[in-house]
């Protein structure tokens, strides 16, 4: 249990980093080149919105590592969030085309993560 706290900490800061990251930058910070047009204030909103959500589910997580039988449910639906975000990422790539590098590392561990966390928690919820 207290690898699975450990690790469910560790994993909670991500999105509340990059979370406070978003909120604190915005979508200006996505530009990457200079001549590039500053970000368009309703997109420069919801990106700033979304770090907000972001932050919200690093919180659960985090809440949740305290009482990890008693926080499942909680658990189980910021890891449906995070997951669902990768999907969204995935849709994106499909739609728009391929993002940065590390979006897509953000992708893969948004996909795989909370299927190895919750495949985890069931296993510790059930001893």
């Amino acid at each position: 249990m207290t690898a699975f706290r450990i690790v469910t900490i560790l994993i909670g800061l991500i999105p509340l980093y990059l979370g406070g990251t978003g909120i604190l930058f915005g979508a200006q910070a996505m530009v990457t080149e200079p001549s590039s047009l500053p970000a368009i204030n309703a997109l420069d909103s919801q990106y700033r919105y979304l770090a907000g959500v972001y932050v919200a589910v690093g919180l659960m997580i985090l809440w949740s590592a305290g009482d990890v039988k008693g926080r499942a449910a909680l658990m189980r639906f910021a890891m449906l969030g995070w997951f669902i975000g990768g999907c969204a990422r995935g849709l994106s790539w499909m739609t728009v085309g391929e993002p940065a590098d590390w979006q897509v590392s953000g992708m893969g561990i948004e996909l795989i993560v909370p299927v190895v966390i919750l495949l985890w928690q069931a296993k510790l919820l059930k001893s």
